[in-house]
């Protein structure tokens, strides 16, 4: 008789500590979910500078000329000192997006590939400026034809 209360005891004791285990990764969890989604939203209130770069209307790779890009793009900047240079090297920067969006293939417009379109162009920008850097790359406009 003792030894089958001593079983029960051991299975209750199981029984405890995989609750304990399950509450605790629980938390864990939940916990890290909280504190990503609470980094997204510091992002968006904390804007800089903001400059239209204007339309641009591109034939897309590889399509024979039958499909074509229309995009109007907004980038975010660190400082307004990048604006006016951004507006003195406009040909430089429009040829650099045109070069961009002339290399993609229909399937590099579907995401994920539209963020690797987003940073490339922010890389590119950020090569020609002296000024300050580009932050953020916007689609305000994207049509595939």
């Amino acid at each position: 008789m003792a030894e089958g209360k001593r079983s029960f005891l051991q299975l209750a004791g199981i029984i405890v500590l995989v609750v304990v285990i399950a509450a605790g990764t629980s938390y864990g969890i939940m916990t890290f979910l909280n504190k990503d989604s609470s980094k997204a939203e510091g992002k968006i209130d904390k804007m800089g500078p903001t400059y239209s770069l204007g339309d641009f209307v591109v034939n897309l790779a590889n399509s024979g000329g039958l499909q074509f890009i229309k995009a109007s793009i907004v980038v975010e900047v660190e400082k307004d000192d990048a604006i006016s240079e951004m507006e003195k090297r406009s040909p430089q920067i429009r040829d650099a997006i045109i070069t961009i969006l002339r290399e993609q293939d229909i399937k590099d417009i579907e995401e994920p590939g539209l963020k690797v379109m987003k940073t490339q162009i922010e890389v590119k920008l950020n090569q020609i400026l002296s000024e300050g850097k580009i932050k953020n790359v916007w689609f305000t406009q994207l049509v595939v034809q």
